[in-house]
């Protein structure tokens, strides 16, 4: 997935070590005008699911090209508590300068790729959990790339490769032409599948049974209930029918560990979570040099 975006993927690393090393590390040079070869263990310091080694080694692999990794998992495995998960060999000043940069990307990603890996347990495969655009700036590629890894699903990249119907569209349609809700739900949906010719998948957030009959009635490939109420789910699939195989259902909305086992009961196709991008905690690494 990474390598279509090795340009973009480089560019990021650059602009990190940028930030942290600026006009060079004043530490390590007064201490160590000389430089020398040392060897440092990676550990991790919680129990999780790693991601981000190819990332890891660019960022080290950017300041030296004399640098060696024997990495002892893979990403996507999954790594105990004080577990040594790599070992190191390269110039110390080198090592030093992008140690933060390079621990900082292992530690989001894996965080990323741990929650997800929760939430896909939690679903036992009966529904599948998808991503958001609630991501870091700049990071998207990154953070989509963790959450592949843990075992979820990318929704839509950006605003350029689908089309998503959210409240805000249809309360400005609502606006524009003087129409009521569920008139605008359709009106979007009719005007999107105009405009796309069928090159763009059309997705509408609805609130209700009405406004997911309005957009299933003109033409969307997705629905997603946003907070919505079982009941109104219930009465989407008895009108649907025999018709259900031709869309696609979605849940959305406070989608959370604890609620997420009642969740996969519904008969949904995909659950997207913020949280798993948005809030998921940094696992904790540690660089160690070796005496």
């Amino acid at each position: 997935m990474l390598g279509k975006y090795e340009k973009t993927i480089n560019e990021i690393i650059k602009k990190a070590l940028a930030e942290d090393i600026g006009k060079g590390d004043i530490t390590s040079s007064f201490l160590f005008p000389e430089n020398f070869q040392v060897e440092a263990n990676l550990i991790s310091k919680e129990e999780g699911v790693i991601c981000g080694i190819d990332i890891f080694k660019k960022v080290f692999y950017f300041l030296s090209s004399h640098f060696t990794f024997n990495f002892f998992f893979e990403d996507g495995e999954e790594i105990k508590k004080n577990e040594i998960v790599a070992e190191i060999c390269g110039p110390l000043r080198e090592l030093l300068a992008g140690e933060r940069v390079a621990l900082n990307f292992i530690q989001r990603l894996s965080g990323i790729a741990t929650e997800t890996r929760k939430f896909v347990r939690k679903t036992g495969n009966k529904v599948k959990i998808y991503d958001t655009r609630k991501t870091t700036p700049n990071l998207r590629i990154l953070e989509k790339y963790a959450v592949k890894v843990g075992g979820g699903e990318n929704h839509r990249f950006g605003l350029f490769d689908m089309v998503l119907i959210k409240e805000n569209h249809i309360t400005a349609l609502m606006k524009k032409e003087n129409i009521g809700r569920e008139d605008a739900v359709f009106l979007a949906v009719k005007k999107a599948r105009e405009k796309s010719r069928g090159k763009f998948q059309i997705e509408i957030e609805v609130e209700n049974f009405e406004e997911a009959k309005m957009g299933f009635e003109a033409g969307a490939d997705i629905i997603m209930f946003d907070n919505a109420e079982k009941e109104d789910l219930s009465k989407f699939l008895n009108f649907l029918g025999e018709k259900r195989k031709n869309v696609e259902i979605e849940w959305s909305g406070n989608v959370n560990l604890e609620n997420i086992e009642e969740i996969k009961e519904l008969p949904v196709d995909r659950v997207s979570v913020g949280s798993i991008t948005h809030s998921a905690k940094s696992l904790d690494f540690s660089l160690k040099i070796k005496n």
